[in-house]
């Protein structure tokens, strides 16, 4: 049956009318999110923050009650923070510690660890975190952005797209029937089993990792603690590959290969788990929190976008957890499509815009998978005598003594999409140093604003900031001269790095001056400001649209 707006007719294959079987009461929204984990509830927040209107709909009544997620970065931070949750998530995270990989014999052969201060990004690099009290965070702040409606116990039963927009059937709590809600776009965050993608047709590609896992939450008794390693470890041992993860406060989590004779599915009493863990602690030693088995996958869907509906989170990828980088791939979709949405809803970007969220996030998807995957074959390999293997090649690949391997160094940029390729730095992150200007002392971002802007790393002379500017009005952007303090007006920003960690950056391509899209991805770099205006001409053809670009001239 082909549908019709609603409370219109809609014509069945043999041509009878008949009524839509869904009724609509609620709103028409700019967006529909199917799914409240932290990729549905970030891009909410995003998108609520940018004055675009939303409706979430999931199907449980609380959060996900089973272990998930236990490491984010800082560019998940950078996220919190233009949520403006940093100060609340802090008690809730600690820096992750450094990774150390041990051979058949117990011996170190691979050492992980995260770049020292001054930060790149303004954080940490790297993090654990306790996830419920994340989303806890996130679903208030939703709360918080009167255009975002949250609706838990909610069945999405049907989703589809017409002319004028996309719309999903929805059964809530307490209701009998359906309703259908109205939108402009449709965003999928319902999870690996997701049946928005399942209902599209939409097609996950198989990157070739398939290994079961379970994974033991613990709080450990204050006495115990300084008797477990006071670092991650990553146990390559054939007979039983583990990770052992020191979480915040005395929370500590095992991720255990499954062997061929084990339940790989369905819960694991608590007799069974101790004897997993008796090399570390026993029932004695603290309470086992929460337990579940998964299949750790490498999985990108082919296809991210249908039209009015697009995928994001674990419903367009799933990615082993050796790299903590699960969660931390959906924070970045949601930043990613909460800009390119807001820029086509409310200032007429054309809808092309909205393809370059595939070009751009599946290539980096696919390769922080696969480098995951990579480590995760590492640890997981069964066979004794390729183990033993294993462990001479790296020590020889390292000249005879482990040397520490930066993780953020294992994250790629952009390779593709609406970035200026070839130009130096286009596609990375633009750092986020403290500065300070007049009485503002803070991170970057805070001063600026997460907008298009024009980042010199010296003043300008009048005239080309006079021409900066006039490119970057139209798009709503700002400009900083980093160099002198003493303006924080947009669209101007005049202010001092405290770390020197731009003008490090851009110094290294012989630079001056960085364009910056709102998720801080460097669209192109210039060593003028004629150069600069180019650039962000070139840009905002893709804001706003080519006939209001060529009005604004």
């Amino acid at each position: 049956m082909t549908t019709s707006p609603p409370g219109g007719r809609c014509t069945r294959a043999d041509g009878i009318q008949e009524r839509a079987e869904a009724r609509t009461t609620m709103d028409e929204k700019d967006v529909i999110i199917v799914g409240l984990g932290p990729t549905g509830a970030a891009l909410a927040g995003l998108l609520g923050q940018r004055g675009v209107s939303v409706a979430v709909f999931d199907r449980l009544a609380d959060l996900y009650p089973l272990p998930r997620a236990i490491g984010l970065d800082h560019e998940v931070m950078r996220i919190v923070q233009e949520l403006s949750l940093a100060d609340r998530l802090a008690p809730h995270i600690a820096p992750y510690r450094p990774s150390a990989y041990r051979g058949t014999k117990g011996q170190l052969i691979r050492r992980l660890d995260s770049a020292p201060p001054p930060f790149h990004l303004g954080w940490a690099p790297n993090y654990v975190f306790e996830q419920p009290a994340f989303e806890r965070l996130l679903r208030a702040r939703l709360e918080e952005l009167p255009n975002v409606v949250v609706h838990l116990s909610a069945d999405v039963e049907r989703v589809g797209q017409d002319d004028d927009g996309a719309w999903a059937d929805v059964r809530l709590a307490g209701d009998t029937e359906t309703q259908r809600i109205r939108s402009r776009y449709l965003i999928a965050c319902d999870g690996g089993a997701s049946l928005v993608r399942k209902k599209l047709g939409l097609v996950l590609e198989d990157l070739g990792f398939d290994e079961p896992g379970l994974v033991v939450d613990v709080g450990v008794d204050d006495d115990k603690l300084a008797q477990l390693p006071q670092t991650q470890v990553q146990y390559c041992e054939p007979e039983r590959p583990c990770t052992y993860v020191v979480c915040v406060d005395n929370h500590r989590r095992w991720e255990i290969r499954l062997n061929a004779d084990d339940r790989a599915s369905g819960e694991w009493p608590e007799e069974d788990l101790w004897p997993l863990l008796r090399r570390w602690i026993g029932p004695q030693d603290g309470r086992i929190w929460r337990s579940a088995t998964y299949r750790f996958h490498g999985l990108v869907a082919r296809e991210w976008r249908r039209g009015r509906i697009l995928l994001a989170g674990d419903a367009a990828h799933m990615t082993p957890p050796f790299m903590a980088q699960g969660m931390a791939q959906g924070m970045r979709d949601a930043l990613n499509l909460a800009w390119k949405l807001e820029r086509v809803i409310r200032h007429g970007a054309p809808e092309d815009l909205l393809d370059t969220y595939q070009q751009e996030r599946k290539p980096h998807v696919t390769a922080t998978t696969r480098a995951a995957m990579t480590l995760g074959e590492l640890i997981c390999e069964r066979d004794p005598e390729r183990a033993a293997q294993r462990d001479a090649r790296l020590l020889d690949e390292q000249g005879g003594a482990v040397q520490t391997m930066l993780r953020q160094d294992l994250i790629p940029g952009l390779t593709s999409g609406l970035i200026k390729t070839g130009s130096p730095e286009a596609g990375s992150s633009l750092p986020q140093p403290f500065v300070h200007s007049g009485r503002f002392a803070g991170r970057l971002d805070d001063i600026s604003g997460a907008t298009v802007r024009a980042v010199a790393v010296e003043p300008l002379r009048p005239d080309e900031r006079a021409a900066l500017i006039g490119a970057l009005t139209p798009v709503c952007g700002v400009l900083v001269e980093l160099g002198e303090g003493g303006v924080a007006e947009k669209p101007l920003v005049k202010a001092i790095d405290d770390d020197t960690v731009i003008s490090a950056w851009l110094g290294t391509s012989g630079q001056r001056i960085a364009i910056v899209r709102p998720d801080h991805y460097v669209y192109g770099t210039a060593s003028s400001a004629a150069e600069a205006v180019t650039l962000l001409l070139d840009l905002r053809t893709w804001l706003i649209g080519p006939d209001a670009a060529d009005r604004s001239n």
